[in-house]
């Protein structure tokens, strides 16, 4: 029987569309304000584009953290 206070076996850390929204949005202001891109930018020029490119190619060091129903916190790490 299990006891349906322990949290679920297996849990996802896939990133939801808000959370990618977020960080490229947040990362993307930073880029516009001056902040050096973590990538060889090349031909791009839009800081949106730069963002995206940079967290497609996991160079971003940002970390996220989803809190649970039960309350517990994952740490999701952009950086690989």
């Amino acid at each position: 029987m299990t006891d349906p206070i322990s949290p679920p076996s297996e849990i996802t850390y896939q990133l939801t569309k808000y959370e990618i929204a977020r960080v490229i949005g947040i990362r993307a202001t930073q880029i516009a304000e001056g902040a050096e891109p973590f990538i060889e930018v090349g031909n791009l020029i839009k800081p949106y584009d730069i963002a995206v490119k940079e967290f497609e190619s996991n160079k971003l060091p940002i970390v996220i953290i989803r809190t649970l129903p039960n309350g517990d916190k994952i740490l999701i790490s952009l950086f690989q």
